[in-house]
């Protein structure tokens, strides 16, 4: 199979670790990124959490050319932002396309019609995929809903979450996890603030923490949470007085790695989606995960007390399990260990693109 791979120049998590997995099972002539991604081929603008590959160098023209003669099985559109949206538009002006296939990774669970009306997609992949019902007026109520009756847009949309390349992830020779507890990530989810207010005072049972949130001019959750939250959030954002290791500065990629290592237990709280890169991180870095349970659907997820610990929606267990945890040694390593095999066997950049494309050659 040959994929044209439509991309745009931002980062995505879903779909960059996806197309390293393509190019890995595949090679590299059968996964043509258009245009050129910097963070797939240019050292300069390398990112943490992927490998690059050398670039082809096909030009526009050369890409009109091979669709022309047919050259591509299907072609991606690896972003829903609308610079990758408008790259089709230039690519089906100039040739008929093959099939298309559509990664929607945004935050939210909403199904893009205008994109569905706008290309003739054969599959729908969704990041944030939340319809799970088992019923069948709950898979009416989705079906009415989120889909609008579209029955065939609902039945070629799949889950399609983040990966790993584990490769990316250092490997530290830590012999001992001499931090008890980590949890890092940026302000999008107001249930990041209220995870750090649950962390801080377990310094004051002498504990070892390490974490931080950070806000920026960008991060909407923050801007647009209610007053109460922000006074919270300052409060917890101001200099520590109780502990040190409560960092308030972001940390390097080596650093964030290095103390996930460390960790004995490694929180995933979840950000403007659940998904989260980190969640896939802590089980890659052969530790505890500890997480909210998932409200999304995740093809061959962690299986509670198994791989990883579900925590309450609303948090209320989360120091209980962290306490128990800590001092719970055999039983935490050997679920960090499950966790990681797991990991290996279902949630690499391979095994997701592996998914991908047994789900495209379904609908194909």
């Amino acid at each position: 199979m040959k994929i044209l791979f439509v991309v745009d120049q931002p980062q995505d998590l879903v779909s960059d670790p996806l197309y390293i997995g393509l190019v890995r099972l595949l090679g590299q002539e059968h996964v043509v990124d258009f245009p050129s991604k910097s963070i797939f081929h240019r050292p300069e603008a390398k990112r943490w959490f992927l490998p690059q590959v050398p670039d082809l160098g096909y030009s526009e023209t050369k890409i009109f050319d091979l669709l022309r003669d047919r050259a591509f099985d299907l072609v991606c559109i690896a972003s829903h932002r609308a610079e990758c949206l408008a790259n089709v538009e230039r690519l089906a002006q100039a040739s008929p396309l093959p099939p298309l296939v559509y990664i929607d990774g945004a935050d939210d669970s909403c199904i893009r019609h205008d994109v569905a009306r706008r290309f003739p997609l054969a599959v729908y992949f969704k990041r944030e995929y939340r319809w799970m019902s088992a019923s069948k007026i709950g898979r009416f109520t989705d079906y009415a809903r989120a889909f609008c009756f579209d029955r065939s847009l609902f039945e070629k949309t799949h889950p399609l979450t983040m990966s790993v390349v584990p490769d990316a992830i250092p490997r530290y020779p830590v012999s001992v996890r001499d931090i008890d507890v980590s949890f890092y990530g940026n302000a999008s989810h107001r249930k990041r603030a209220q995870a750090m207010a649950l962390l801080k005072p377990l310094a004051h049972e002498g504990l070892t923490v390490a974490g931080g949130i950070y806000a920026s001019a960008t991060d909407k959750a923050y801007k647009l949470e209610a007053t109460p939250l922000k006074r919270l959030f300052t409060k917890i954002m101001r200099p520590a007085t109780v502990s040190e290791d409560i960092q308030r500065r972001k940390l390097s990629p080596n650093e964030y790695y290095h103390t996930m290592a460390r960790s004995k237990v490694a929180v995933s709280i979840r950000g403007g989606g659940f998904d989260t890169l980190r969640y896939w991180e802590i089980a890659a870095s052969r530790t505890f995960l500890l997480s909210e349970a998932p409200d999304i659907l995740i093809p061959n997820n962690f299986e509670h007390r198994k791989h990883a610990v579900f925590c309450r929606p609303g948090l209320s267990d989360l120091q209980a399990l962290i306490r128990y945890y800590v001092s719970h040694h055999e039983e935490r390593d050997a679920i960090a260990r499950a966790g990681y095999d797991h990991l290996l066997k279902f949630h690499t950049c391979e095994r997701r693109a592996g998914q991908f494309l047994e789900i495209c050659r379904q609908h194909l």
